[in-house]
């Protein structure tokens, strides 16, 4: 995508993901050579990226707020959708960028599914490279032709994916993306997706067999070099959409079950000189921490309007690939009702909310009783001295107007169908996993491993259909790592060894970076209920993931 071309590079042609640590050391090496050869600094081969301002050229500000298109999902219980892989040269404010879509906007279409329906989408990939597509925290089947993230859709085929809702499925917000593994599909023989309707799915390939390092930098017997995924590339250029289940709102109190609801859709376009969404390919790196745009809905600070007294319910999504959000709107707090998909066991309210990548919430926003406006902003922040530092940015601006409503009752205690605590569950089995990268920041491991086909699970023995395990999740880098758990969610008992009041369950956690040589910790809890299978679990940095901390469970009955 670099260069408007092929949208990414060939596996072998791909540049290693450059990290900040080394930059920095770079820049340094660079300024002593200044000093003791007169001057004469060494040049870097990359380029400067844009500032952000110079990445917004051309674009406009302040249109009023739209919500994402919606795909056509007209008949309610059986529902068909096509969706179209291909480089795209979109709109972005007012600026055309190329990048990757589905149907050529940079948030693909809102899919809207009911509880106890079957969903049939067929994607297709005009892509030069593989893709296939992750429908994230969905409670569905990870085997066939449904939410496994092995199947493998080669450039120029397709694939039809079966999803079938369960009828007891939480209803709130949930989105889907590319979770391309790799570059490319299987070698001629094995099996590859190719409008499949039965069980045939193969892993990707330019993931197989990789691996060769450990997580002290080591090197094990594997000699094959290790390939990365193409997660980060796919999401970062757009592939990437809200998927809401049912209606949250018919469980809030009568008086707020036709209130409006918007869904914001967060996603930055990190944008090279030439107009494309920068990617990994053999002359040019994503930085997580460059300059970048950030935007609402593919919208450059765009005014959402509310009646003084209103209260509307907005479906909070971070659709990005790396970067985190902190949420806050001006003098207002959120009232959360639903996290990750799930409904809250106990409703609460917050000033910020911390959305790393592939995290949501749902929450009602009550105007003030005057006119006037505000900023929902994402607040200056850093997920750690090895992460990224993101600036205080203004997202979109609350325009108060208009004749005042009558002010709705706020809420309070259990959702309705929220999930029970498993805080008196009984334990089958306790796991423990150490989430690890390289000093260079551009090598991740989980349990001293990056993530390799051929060595199977990270864990020896497998789960059991209706059991209760308690995992111990260790963080012993530098940096913030989001962990997300693929089919089913989980309630987190402790954080840093602070025990954690039950909520909700969610399948996303931030687990602390390492602080004076103490590694941070998470402790969760996962009900294994219904679907036999591997469930997937990595961290949700898409760079971390591409290189290294992934793996997966199997599930038994």
């Amino acid at each position: 995508m670099g260069r408007q071309s092929s949208g990414v590079a060939a596996p072998q042609e791909r540049r290693p993901r450059g990290s900040r640590r080394l930059a920095w050391a770079l820049t340094a090496a660079a300024v002593l050579a200044g000093a003791v050869f007169g001057g004469q600094a060494l040049a870097s081969s990359a380029p400067k990226p844009p500032s952000t301002a110079q990445q917004e050229k051309g674009m406009v500000a302040g249109r009023p707020f739209q919500d994402p298109a919606d795909a056509d999902t007209s008949a309610a219980q059986r529902i068909t959708i096509t969706l179209d892989a291909h480089r795209t040269r979109f709109d972005l404010a007012g600026r055309k960028v190329w990048g990757q879509s589905y149907n050529g906007s940079f948030v693909a279409p809102t899919i809207r599914v009911a509880p106890g329906s079957a969903v049939t989408i067929r994607l297709v990939n005009h892509l030069t490279v593989a893709t296939n597509l992750h429908f994230h925290g969905l409670h569905v089947a990870p085997t066939g032709v449904s939410d496994d993230p092995f199947l493998c859709v080669a450039p120029g085929k397709s694939l039809t994916y079966r999803l079938a809702i369960p009828k007891d499925h939480p209803q709130g917000t949930f989105w889907y993306h590319s979770h391309a593994m790799g570059t490319t599909c299987p070698k001629p023989g094995q099996m590859v997706a190719d409008d499949m309707d039965d069980d045939m799915s193969g892993p990707m390939s330019g993931m197989s067999g990789m691996g060769g390092t450990t997580g002290t930098g080591g090197t094990s017997a594997s000699p094959a070099a290790f390939m990365p995924g193409d997660v980060e590339n796919q999401i970062s250029a757009g592939l990437s959409g809200a998927l809401i289940v049912g209606d949250d709102r018919t469980l809030l109190p009568q008086k707020l079950r036709h209130i409006t609801a918007h869904t914001l859709v967060f996603k930055d376009a990190q944008i090279d000189a030439g107009g494309s969404i920068v990617q990994n390919t053999g002359s040019s790196s994503i930085d997580s921490g460059a300059p970048t745009v950030r935007l609402v809905n593919g919208q450059l600070r765009p005014v959402l309007s509310m009646r003084p007294n209103e209260t509307q319910l907005w479906r909070l999504t971070n659709a990005g690939a790396d970067i985190f959000y902190r949420l806050q709107l001006d003098g207002y707090r959120f009232t959360v009702v639903g996290e990750d998909g799930t409904p809250v066991a106990k409703v609460r309210t917050a000033s910020s909310l911390l959305l790393p990548p592939g995290k949501r919430y749902d929450v009602l926003v009550t105007a003030g009783p005057r006119p006037g406006g505000a900023w929902l902003r994402t607040l200056a922040y850093s997920n750690g001295p090895q992460g990224d530092s993101y600036p205080d940015t203004q997202l979109l601006r609350l325009d108060v107007h208009g004749a005042r409503a009558t002010r709705l009752p706020g809420v309070s205690g259990r959702v309705p169908t929220a999930a029970p605590d498993l805080a008196g569950a009984k334990i089958a089995q306790k796991r423990k996993l150490v989430l690890s990268e390289s000093a260079d920041g551009d090598s991740f491991y989980i349990n001293g491993k990056q993530f390799m086909m051929s060595d199977g699970s990270a864990f020896a023995t497998p789960a059991k259909l209706g059991t209760v395990e308690e995992w111990t999740i260790y963080n012993t880098s530098g940096e913030i790592h989001p962990f997300h758990l693929h089919t089913s969610d989980f309630q987190v008992m402790s954080v840093n060894g602070v025990p954690q009041p039950y909520t909700n369950r969610q399948d996303i956690i931030p687990v602390p970076y390492e602080q004076n040589g103490k590694p941070g910790e998470v402790v969760i809890r996962i009900a294994f209920d219904d679907f036999p299978g591997r469930y997937m679990f990595h961290c949700h940095i898409a760079a971390h993931e591409d290189n290294g901390m992934m793996s997966f469970i199997d599930v038994v009955r």
